[in-house]
């Protein structure tokens, strides 16, 4: 459970409270206080205080067609605050070749498709980026789309796909705009779905 402290809250108390004067046995454990707007996973400090390291993903060689595909990812946001972007895709191991989706302020979702350093579709929802989407991302030639949770919400029909993708990256492969949020699942088909797959 989390709870939100009250602005100009100096302390935390926890009570047990007993509905009958009989005996109250009761153990605490992983309690975690953070001063910032949202809660992140349990870090046990055993009293001390520890600063959380980024959680990266290594040693991510997917086997990926890039004639075709799709990128999947159920995601949340941290924030919508600040003019930063967040990125992961899948891509050649820069941002010559790859297929990107992307927060970016003003609850954006984004997807760039790129072959031979030239975009070859870009896509854009208005979405509430804290919520947990399910994004879904078809490449094809002149076959782009953008499903988000079940439903399309765009399509471009020109254009070339990637080629020589074979990495997935918490990012938009060449190191810059790092993967900032929750992660639910995160998939690569081979193949270019069906509109009652996606």
């Amino acid at each position: 459970r989390s709870v939100t402290a009250p602005s100009g809250c100096t302390e935390m108390q926890i009570w047990l409270l007993a509905a009958s004067s009989s005996a109250v046995t009761a153990s605490f454990w992983g309690a975690q206080f953070e001063q910032q707007s949202y809660a992140t996973s349990y870090i046990p400090t055993a009293g001390t205080t520890i600063t959380r390291a980024a959680e990266t993903c290594n040693n991510s060689k997917p086997s990926v067609n890039s004639t075709e595909g799709v990128l999947y990812a159920e995601i949340a946001s941290l924030t919508t605050e600040g003019t930063g972007a967040t990125r992961l895709s899948v891509n050649d191991g820069s941002q010559d070749n790859n297929v990107t989706i992307g927060y970016s302020a003003s609850n954006t979702v984004r997807i760039i498709i790129r072959s031979s350093s030239s975009n070859q579709a870009l896509i854009t929802s208005t979405q509430t980026i804290t919520d947990f989407l399910k994004i879904a991302v078809k490449y094809k030639a002149n076959d782009f789309a953008l499903y988000i949770n079940g439903s399309l919400i765009g399509t471009d029909t020109s254009g070339s796909a990637p080629s020589g993708m074979n990495d997935v990256s918490f990012d938009k492969g060449d190191g810059t705009l790092d993967w900032y949020g929750k992660v639910k699942g995160l998939a690569v088909y081979n193949e270019a779905l069906s509109e009652s797959q996606l």
